[in-house]
């Protein structure tokens, strides 16, 4: 009897420690769960603001002068003094440089008096015919020997000319490849010059691309010493490259202040068509599931969202892309530590950090 009481009482002790261990397991669940809920991965967010801009066509070029001569002598003769140095600007008209004219002035007046002469026999020959003591075939020799003496005449005139040797339009002396007392021969290179009151930014075009120019449209051209100038396309080539299948575009850029140079690279972006894209910093960036490229967001439950995005423009501040709502929530900070439908506890971006992404915002054009 007393072994029965004692086995009774075993099991009481027995269950009662079984119950207060599902009431203490059930206390740890519950502290778990607090905790899991105090433990969310805490992200930064801001809201995406949608922005009209151009998407852009950008090409790669160069700058190339309006005029590039390299001027030659129209006659021969020695050098006898340059009027202009290398580096100098100078205007349509003025002297480069003057050639010896060595007998050109006896040439030129034989020449008049062959002409005084010629001019006497064709009046003294025409009042002759009107009297009828000449024939007209003399008449006509006297006129032909007249005319053939003033082509004599004009032909040393031009010639002494050109000995003056002259700019024919404004531009810089980029070289004088000669010295004092060179002799020069008809077709030598006196001096080299440029015009760089504009210049011409040469680029090649991609076949997909060319539908999208028109001749007459404004460009910006951004010059790889930070430079950027506003410009117009002149002339898209009506042929292809027969190597690279490309097409050769130019825009003309004014250098009114003469502070650009020549052979400068420098890219032109040509506005294409107008979208609404969201300017974003580089490390908002991420990559999905199958590489593409796209940002974090945080949607109303919280929720982490991938959303795919397309390219714009880029810049050393950050880039413009399209495939992002406004006022999306878009993760800044911590987009690296969660994953695609995790919940998160979102919080906003620092107004410092607000204000960076504002300032650095590059301007956008408008059509």
């Amino acid at each position: 009897m007393r072994m029965s009481w004692l086995a009774a009482g075993m099991v009481v002790i027995l269950l009662g420690l079984w119950m207060a261990s599902g009431l203490i397991k059930s206390d740890e669940n519950k502290n778990d769960s607090v905790e899991a809920a105090d433990t969310l991965m805490s992200v930064q967010v801001m809201a995406a603001r949608v922005q009209t801009m151009d998407r852009m066509v950008e090409l790669q070029g160069q700058l190339e002068p309006r005029r590039h001569l390299l001027l030659k002598a129209q006659t021969s003769g020695v050098i006898e003094q340059f009027l202009v140095t290398k580096g100098q600007r100078i205007r349509t008209g003025d002297v480069i440089a003057q050639l010896d004219q060595g007998d050109r002035q006896n040439t030129l007046a034989e020449a008049r008096a062959r002409v005084k002469l010629a001019r006497s026999e064709q009046q003294a020959a025409a009042t002759m015919r009107q009297q009828r003591l000449q024939s007209q075939l003399q008449l006509e020799q006297a006129e032909a020997a007249l005319e053939t003496a003033l082509a004599q005449l004009t032909r040393i005139e031009l010639d002494i000319e050109h000995t003056r040797i002259t700019a024919p339009f404004d531009a810089v002396v980029k070289d004088l490849p000669l010295d004092i007392g060179a002799l020069v021969e008809r077709g030598d290179i006196v001096t080299e010059l440029v015009d760089d009151s504009a210049f011409d930014v040469s680029a090649q075009a991609a076949q997909q691309t060319l539908t999208q120019l028109t001749i007459g449209q404004r460009v910006s051209i951004k010059l790889i010493t930070g430079q950027t100038l506003e410009g117009i396309l002149t002339f898209i080539s009506p042929v292809a490259d027969t190597q690279t299948r490309s097409f050769r575009v130019e825009a003309r850029v004014q250098n009114t202040d003469g502070t650009i140079a020549a052979g400068v690279s420098s890219t032109i972006s040509i506005p294409v068509e107008q979208v609404e894209a969201v300017f974003i910093s580089p490390s908002t960036l991420s990559l999905g599931d199958n590489g593409e490229l796209g940002v974090k967001t945080v949607d109303d439950t919280n929720r982490v969202r991938f959303l795919p995005i397309e390219l714009i423009s880029t810049s050393l501040d950050g880039a413009w892309v399209t495939g992002i709502e406004s006022g999306s929530r878009v993760i800044t900070l911590g987009q690296g530590f969660v994953s695609v439908g995790e919940t998160v506890d979102p919080q906003p971006a620092s107004m410092q950090e607000q204000t960076s992404v504002t300032q650095n915002t590059p301007a956008i054009s408008r059509s």
